[in-house]
C-alpha cells in the first residue's frame, strides 16, 4: 500500500501545481487586459488634451492678430500653425489631473 499512498501523494501535488499555474495565468491574463485597456483611456485623453492645445493656440493666434474668434467646431478641424512637437503632456508627469473631471466620457467611441 506504500506505493498506492506515493501515487496518490503525487497525483495531488500534480493537481496544486496545475491549480497554481491556471491562477498565475488568469491574473496575467486580467492584468494584460487592464493594462490594455488603461492605454485606450491614456490614448483618448491624450487626444483630447492636444485638441484642447490646439484649440488654445488657435485662441491666441486670432488675439494676436486682433480678429474675431472663428466657430469652436472651425477651430478644431482647421490646420495647426507651428510646431507641437516641443509641447509636453501632463500626464507625464501625473496620471491624473483634475482639469479633465470636466471633460466629457473619455470612454465613449464618439471622443476625437
Amino acid at each position: 500500500m506504500g506505493a498506492l499512498d506515493e501515487l496518490h501523494q503525487s497525483q495531488e501535488a500534480e493537481l496544486e501545481a496545475s491549480a497554481t499555474q491556471q491562477r498565475a495565468l488568469n491574473a496575467r491574463l486580467l492584468t494584460s487586459a487592464c493594462l490594455l485597456y488603461l492605454k485606450r483611456v491614456y490614448k483618448k485623453v491624450w487626444l483630447k488634451e492636444f485638441c484642447l492645445v490646439k484649440q488654445g493656440l488657435y485662441k491666441l493666434e486670432s488675439k494676436e492678430k486682433g480678429s474675431s474668434l472663428k466657430d469652436p467646431e472651425t477651430i478644431l478641424h482647421s490646420p495647426v500653425v507651428g510646431s507641437l512637437t516641443t509641447l509636453r503632456s501632463p500626464l507625464a508627469d501625473s496620471f491624473f489631473n483634475p482639469s479633465f473631471s470636466l471633460l466629457p466620457d473619455l470612454i465613449s467611441s464618439n471622443t476625437p
